[in-house]
Protein backbone atom coordinates (compact mmCIF):
# COMPACT_ATOMS: atom_id res chain seq x y z
CA UNK A 1 0.00 0.00 0.00
CA UNK A 2 1.29 3.47 -0.97
CA UNK A 3 2.35 5.70 2.08
CA UNK A 4 0.46 8.57 2.86
CA UNK A 5 3.48 10.70 4.14
CA UNK A 6 6.69 11.37 2.87
CA UNK A 7 8.47 8.67 4.92
CA UNK A 8 12.04 10.32 4.97
CA UNK A 9 11.07 12.92 6.96
CA UNK A 10 12.49 13.44 10.05
CA UNK A 11 11.26 15.03 13.47
CA UNK A 12 13.36 16.39 16.32
CA UNK A 13 14.79 14.01 19.02
CA UNK A 14 13.08 13.52 21.83
CA UNK A 15 16.79 14.44 23.39
CA UNK A 16 17.05 18.20 22.47
CA UNK A 17 20.08 18.39 21.60
CA UNK A 18 20.31 20.79 19.04
CA UNK A 19 20.94 19.27 15.67
CA UNK A 20 19.56 15.59 16.98
CA UNK A 21 16.81 13.95 14.75
CA UNK A 22 15.04 11.29 14.77
CA UNK A 23 13.57 9.36 11.47
CA UNK A 24 10.62 7.06 12.82
CA UNK A 25 11.11 3.88 10.45
CA UNK A 26 8.08 2.80 9.27
CA UNK A 27 7.90 -0.04 6.48
CA UNK A 28 7.82 1.93 3.38
CA UNK A 29 11.69 3.30 3.97
CA UNK A 30 12.46 -0.09 4.12
CA UNK A 31 13.64 -3.21 1.84
CA UNK A 32 14.36 -6.57 2.28
CA UNK A 33 12.48 -9.53 2.49
CA UNK A 34 9.92 -10.15 5.20
CA UNK A 35 11.36 -10.58 8.25
CA UNK A 36 14.70 -9.25 7.57
CA UNK A 37 13.58 -5.30 6.24
CA UNK A 38 16.04 -2.39 6.50
CA UNK A 39 16.54 1.08 5.74
CA UNK A 40 17.00 2.14 1.92
CA UNK A 41 20.33 3.88 1.33
CA UNK A 42 18.79 6.43 -0.01
CA UNK A 43 16.01 6.85 2.54
CA UNK A 44 18.91 7.17 4.91
CA UNK A 45 20.57 10.30 2.68
CA UNK A 46 16.76 11.52 2.29
CA UNK A 47 16.47 11.65 5.89
CA UNK A 48 19.89 13.19 6.39
CA UNK A 49 19.11 15.74 4.03
CA UNK A 50 15.88 16.65 5.60
CA UNK A 51 17.60 16.71 8.88
CA UNK A 52 20.25 19.26 7.60
CA UNK A 53 17.75 21.03 6.00
CA UNK A 54 15.46 21.69 8.70
CA UNK A 55 18.54 22.52 11.28
CA UNK A 56 19.83 25.16 8.48
CA UNK A 57 16.83 26.51 7.06
CA UNK A 58 18.71 26.14 4.06
CA UNK A 59 18.25 24.22 0.56
CA UNK A 60 21.11 21.51 0.13
CA UNK A 61 23.23 21.63 -2.73
CA UNK A 62 25.24 18.10 -2.41
CA UNK A 63 25.41 15.70 -0.14
CA UNK A 64 27.26 12.57 0.51
CA UNK A 65 26.94 9.37 2.68
CA UNK A 66 29.18 6.44 3.64
CA UNK A 67 27.09 3.65 4.36
CA UNK A 68 29.14 2.26 7.21
CA UNK A 69 26.72 -0.80 8.77
CA UNK A 70 23.61 -2.69 8.22
CA UNK A 71 20.26 -1.16 9.82
CA UNK A 72 17.86 -4.39 9.65
CA UNK A 73 14.92 -4.14 11.88
CA UNK A 74 15.71 -0.53 12.83
CA UNK A 75 12.84 1.22 14.06
CA UNK A 76 14.39 4.58 14.54
CA UNK A 77 17.54 6.25 12.69
CA UNK A 78 18.87 8.65 15.09
CA UNK A 79 20.87 11.84 13.28
CA UNK A 80 23.09 14.20 14.41
CA UNK A 81 24.09 17.34 12.29
CA UNK A 82 25.90 20.34 12.53
CA UNK A 83 27.40 23.02 10.61
CA UNK A 84 31.12 23.08 9.88
CA UNK A 85 32.35 25.34 7.94
CA UNK A 86 31.00 27.77 4.87
CA UNK A 87 29.23 30.90 5.79
CA UNK A 88 25.88 32.84 5.94
CA UNK A 89 24.88 32.45 2.03
CA UNK A 90 26.38 28.76 1.79
CA UNK A 91 27.17 26.48 4.60
CA UNK A 92 29.18 23.17 5.18
CA UNK A 93 27.91 20.31 6.97
CA UNK A 94 28.37 17.27 8.49
CA UNK A 95 26.09 14.60 9.85
CA UNK A 96 26.67 11.42 11.61
CA UNK A 97 23.46 8.60 11.68
CA UNK A 98 23.24 5.15 14.38
CA UNK A 99 21.04 2.91 14.84
CA UNK A 100 20.45 1.82 18.56
CA UNK A 101 24.26 3.49 19.18
CA UNK A 102 25.90 1.70 16.20
CA UNK A 103 27.36 4.14 13.66
CA UNK A 104 25.38 3.48 10.23
CA UNK A 105 25.97 6.29 8.16
CA UNK A 106 28.53 9.34 8.06
CA UNK A 107 27.39 12.03 5.76
CA UNK A 108 28.78 15.50 4.53
CA UNK A 109 27.42 18.64 2.56
CA UNK A 110 27.04 22.33 1.62
CA UNK A 111 23.53 24.08 2.02
CA UNK A 112 22.22 27.30 0.68
CA UNK A 113 22.53 29.82 -2.00
CA UNK A 114 24.08 32.65 -3.54
CA UNK A 115 21.09 34.98 -4.60
CA UNK A 116 20.52 36.48 -7.13
CA UNK A 117 21.92 34.49 -9.60
CA UNK A 118 21.52 33.24 -13.18
CA UNK A 119 20.16 29.94 -14.07
CA UNK A 120 21.32 27.92 -16.89
CA UNK A 121 21.00 24.30 -17.62
CA UNK A 122 23.67 22.18 -20.04
CA UNK A 123 22.61 18.49 -19.48
CA UNK A 124 19.43 17.48 -21.52
CA UNK A 125 18.02 14.61 -21.25
CA UNK A 126 18.75 11.16 -24.42
CA UNK A 127 16.03 10.54 -27.02
CA UNK A 128 14.20 7.69 -25.25
CA UNK A 129 10.25 7.32 -25.44
CA UNK A 130 8.15 8.53 -22.95
CA UNK A 131 6.65 6.55 -19.92
CA UNK A 132 3.47 6.45 -21.51
CA UNK A 133 5.36 4.52 -24.60
CA UNK A 134 7.00 1.97 -22.09
CA UNK A 135 6.25 -1.31 -20.30
CA UNK A 136 6.07 -1.63 -16.84
CA UNK A 137 9.23 -3.22 -15.15
CA UNK A 138 8.09 -6.75 -14.16
CA UNK A 139 10.38 -8.48 -11.48
CA UNK A 140 10.06 -10.68 -9.27
CA UNK A 141 8.96 -9.57 -5.34
CA UNK A 142 12.06 -9.23 -3.49
CA UNK A 143 10.92 -6.77 -0.38
CA UNK A 144 7.49 -7.27 2.19
CA UNK A 145 4.47 -6.13 1.16
CA UNK A 146 4.42 -2.13 2.16
CA UNK A 147 7.62 -1.81 1.43
CA UNK A 148 9.52 0.84 -0.93
CA UNK A 149 8.89 -1.60 -4.03
CA UNK A 150 5.13 -0.93 -3.25
CA UNK A 151 5.72 2.84 -3.06
CA UNK A 152 7.18 3.64 -6.82
CA UNK A 153 5.65 2.95 -10.02
CA UNK A 154 8.83 1.93 -12.51
CA UNK A 155 9.32 1.74 -16.48
CA UNK A 156 12.05 0.61 -18.49
CA UNK A 157 12.74 3.51 -21.41
CA UNK A 158 15.87 1.33 -22.09
CA UNK A 159 18.55 -1.06 -20.91
CA UNK A 160 21.84 -1.80 -22.20
CA UNK A 161 23.67 -4.59 -20.02
CA UNK A 162 26.49 -4.19 -22.47
CA UNK A 163 27.32 -0.43 -22.40
CA UNK A 164 26.43 -0.67 -19.18
CA UNK A 165 23.43 2.06 -20.23
CA UNK A 166 20.33 1.90 -18.35
CA UNK A 167 17.53 4.81 -17.73
CA UNK A 168 14.13 4.30 -16.18
CA UNK A 169 11.08 5.92 -15.78
CA UNK A 170 9.90 6.55 -11.98
CA UNK A 171 6.77 8.04 -10.17
CA UNK A 172 5.99 8.01 -6.69
CA UNK A 173 2.97 6.29 -5.79
CA UNK A 174 1.81 8.60 -3.48
CA UNK A 175 1.82 11.84 -5.94
CA UNK A 176 4.35 13.30 -3.37
CA UNK A 177 6.65 16.48 -4.88
CA UNK A 178 9.36 15.65 -6.71
CA UNK A 179 11.70 17.51 -4.01
CA UNK A 180 15.25 16.99 -2.73
CA UNK A 181 13.76 13.69 -0.11
CA UNK A 182 12.20 11.44 -3.53
CA UNK A 183 15.11 13.02 -6.13
CA UNK A 184 17.52 11.20 -3.12
CA UNK A 185 15.87 8.02 -2.25
CA UNK A 186 15.80 7.34 -6.64
CA UNK A 187 19.15 8.17 -7.03
CA UNK A 188 19.54 4.64 -4.58
CA UNK A 189 18.60 2.89 -7.47
CA UNK A 190 21.76 2.45 -8.93
CA UNK A 191 22.59 -1.16 -8.16
CA UNK A 192 19.32 -2.21 -9.82
CA UNK A 193 20.62 -0.26 -13.30
CA UNK A 194 22.82 -3.54 -13.90
CA UNK A 195 22.03 -7.25 -14.24
CA UNK A 196 25.45 -7.87 -12.11
CA UNK A 197 24.47 -5.78 -9.49
CA UNK A 198 21.34 -5.84 -8.93
CA UNK A 199 20.51 -8.02 -6.77
CA UNK A 200 22.64 -9.18 -3.77
CA UNK A 201 25.21 -5.85 -3.90
CA UNK A 202 25.25 -3.50 -1.39
CA UNK A 203 26.19 0.55 -1.57
CA UNK A 204 29.32 2.05 -0.37
CA UNK A 205 28.27 5.12 -0.78
CA UNK A 206 26.15 7.84 -2.55
CA UNK A 207 26.82 10.93 -4.13
CA UNK A 208 23.84 13.66 -4.30
CA UNK A 209 23.60 16.99 -6.02
CA UNK A 210 20.91 18.70 -6.30
CA UNK A 211 19.37 20.77 -8.88
CA UNK A 212 15.69 21.80 -8.81
CA UNK A 213 12.42 20.19 -7.46
CA UNK A 214 9.63 19.34 -9.84
CA UNK A 215 5.75 18.73 -9.26
CA UNK A 216 4.18 15.36 -8.97
CA UNK A 217 4.94 13.52 -12.16
CA UNK A 218 7.41 10.79 -13.98
CA UNK A 219 11.36 11.33 -12.84
CA UNK A 220 13.48 9.97 -15.87
CA UNK A 221 16.83 8.23 -14.51
CA UNK A 222 19.68 8.17 -16.75
CA UNK A 223 22.23 5.45 -15.36
CA UNK A 224 25.57 5.05 -17.21
CA UNK A 225 28.03 2.51 -15.15
CA UNK A 226 31.83 3.10 -15.74
CA UNK A 227 33.80 0.27 -14.69
CA UNK A 228 33.25 -3.11 -12.76
CA UNK A 229 36.44 -4.36 -10.82
CA UNK A 230 37.89 -5.50 -7.59
CA UNK A 231 34.45 -6.36 -6.49
CA UNK A 232 32.65 -3.28 -7.09
CA UNK A 233 30.72 -0.84 -9.60
CA UNK A 234 31.30 2.41 -10.18
CA UNK A 235 28.59 4.40 -12.00
CA UNK A 236 26.66 7.96 -11.96
CA UNK A 237 23.39 9.21 -13.31
CA UNK A 238 21.07 12.15 -14.24
CA UNK A 239 17.78 12.82 -13.79
CA UNK A 240 15.12 14.51 -15.03
CA UNK A 241 11.71 15.88 -14.76
CA UNK A 242 8.95 14.66 -18.03
CA UNK A 243 9.54 17.75 -19.60
CA UNK A 244 13.31 17.50 -20.19
CA UNK A 245 14.14 19.57 -17.18
CA UNK A 246 17.51 18.01 -15.01
CA UNK A 247 16.30 17.89 -11.81
CA UNK A 248 19.43 16.06 -9.76
CA UNK A 249 22.85 14.03 -10.52
CA UNK A 250 24.55 11.28 -8.51
CA UNK A 251 26.99 9.02 -8.21
CA UNK A 252 27.62 5.67 -6.43
CA UNK A 253 30.19 2.71 -5.80
CA UNK A 254 28.55 -0.31 -4.76
CA UNK A 255 30.05 -4.20 -3.91
CA UNK A 256 28.53 -6.76 -6.37
CA UNK A 257 27.26 -9.97 -4.91
CA UNK A 258 29.24 -12.76 -3.83
CA UNK A 259 28.45 -15.56 -6.34
CA UNK A 260 29.13 -19.21 -5.70
CA UNK A 261 32.48 -20.16 -6.96
CA UNK A 262 32.24 -22.69 -9.71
Amino acid sequence: MPAGFPFWRVVPSESGRQGAYTLPVMPPATVGPEGAPHIMGGVALAAIIDAMEVESGQPVLWANAQFLSPTQHAEELHIECEQCGGGQSVGQWMANAHVNGRPTHRASAALGAREPSEKEVFIRPPDLPGPDDCDPIEEERWSAPGSLIDQCEMRLARQEPETGFNAIWVRNASSFDNDSGWLAVISDFFLGAHPKSARGGSSLDATFRFVQSAPVGWVLSVTQMGAIGRGVIHGQAQHFSEDGQLLALSSQTGVLPRYPLG
